[in-house]
Parts: C-alpha cells; structure tokens; sequence
C-alpha cells in the first residue's frame, strides 16, 4: 500500500502547517484591511432612486468618504436614516458584509421602502445661520452677517443642475413643496434638498438636520461609466 510522505515526514508536515497559517494570515488580512477601507476611509453607495437627478443618475454608483464630513455649500452628503432607529453593531457588520459580495446591491438591515428608514444622499444648499426662503423650487440664502439673498447656485462651490417640471397645481404630495416662508437656521442646523425637486423627500418635509446625521460626503461617481464624474 502506497504511503503519503506527509504521514512520515516531520518537517514536510511542519511546512504544510506554515503555508497553510500563512494562507489563513493573508486573506485575514486582506479581509480587515478592505473591512477597515470601506468602513473608514471610502465605500460605495449604490443609488437606487431618481432622487438626485440630474446631478446622480438611478442605479448609479458612488463613493463616499466618510472622514469628510464638514461640507461645504452645494455638496453632496450622505445622510443617516431619518426614522430615529439605529443599528447595533452585529447589524452594521452583516450589513457591510453582504452589502459588500452584493456590489451594494442589498443590505439586510439597511434598507425600507419607506423614505424615512434609509439613508440617502442629499445636497446641502443651507449652512448654520442662513436665512433661507423658495421660490419655484429655487432656494434663496441670505448666509449669516450678509444683507443680500442670492440662489443656491450662486453660492455652491461648485456647479450643479436640478431636475424641476411641471405638476398639476392641485398636487401637494409631500417633497415637491416649491415654495416656503422665510425662516433661520440654527446654530448646528443645515438645510438638505433633492436635486430632483419634484419627487424627493428632504429637509422641506423633515426639516433642517444636525451634522450628527452626516455620515460622509460624495467624492466620485463611478457607475454608469458615461456620467464618472467628480464631486
């Protein structure tokens, strides 16, 4: 009967037990290291609405660097569930996980049909201390210690297009209010708005948000390849 080397061989063995160990270690190690990337340096958000056109197309793809968290006019952020319900830790790290082998895709615990119990990523038009008002759906700023209101799009950092159309005057469906009274915000208090004015739930339904609430802001859309863009 044929012997395997292994079963009388010391140091062949030994060997085969490091390779083995140094195998585990490297994918271990890959494994924490894209884990701790995703968590803390950049993770894509897959886009499953139409929310943020023209600006991010539906089903796009886009990273977002959660060490930037202090935005400036006209950026995207993403931004936490605004039902008030929070994840334990095994959830976050199944929800990671799957969303990970997933391309994005799907997330047990992270995602609802309501608009409330999902994150979103939404674009900041208004800073602490602003004096904000709309008209037609366009957001007029009066930002703290100036006299002058200007249009969003006067004030953004960068260039950015929104998605405005005709709807039927009777219709007063939540998120497509086009117009609000003056009012101010308060000292840690940024108001949030939908680059597709019409149909999307923002901060004309839930009000201004704490930057407690922002869990990054939009660096690159990579997904679909025609509309790679930076943020």
């Amino acid at each position: 009967m044929k012997q395997n080397v292994y079963d009388y061989s010391f140091e062949m063995r030994r060997e085969r037990r490091r390779r083995v160990t140094r195998c585990f270690i490297l994918v271990a190690s890959v494994v924490l290291f894209i884990s701790l990337f995703l968590n803390y340096v950049l993770f894509p958000v897959y886009v499953r609405s139409d929310s943020m056109e023209k600006g991010i197309a539906e089903n796009g793809m886009v990273f977002v660097c959660p060490l930037a968290k202090s935005p400036k006019r006209g950026s995207v952020v993403l931004l936490s569930r605004t039902d008030g319900r929070r994840l334990s830790f095994f959830q976050r790290f199944i929800n990671t996980s799957v969303s990970f082998f997933t391309l994005q895709k799907y997330a047990p615990f992270g995602y609802t049909h309501k608009m409330s119990g999902k994150e979103t990523l939404r674009r900041v038009v208004a800073l602490p201390g602003d004096t904000i008002y709309m008209k037609d759906y366009v957001l007029y700023v009066k930002p703290a210690g100036q006299n002058l209101f200007l249009t969003e799009f006067e004030l953004a950092s960068k260039p950015y297009d929104v998605s405005i159309y005709s709807v039927p005057v009777e219709w007063d469906g939540m998120g497509c209010i086009g117009d609000m009274a003056e009012t101010v915000l308060g000292s840690d208090e940024y108001f949030l708005l939908a680059d597709n004015r019409i149909e999307a739930v923002d901060s004309r339904g839930y009000g201004p948000v704490k930057s407690s609430m922002f869990k990054g802001s939009a660096v690159l859309q990579f997904f679909p390849l025609n509309r790679i863009k930076l943020f």
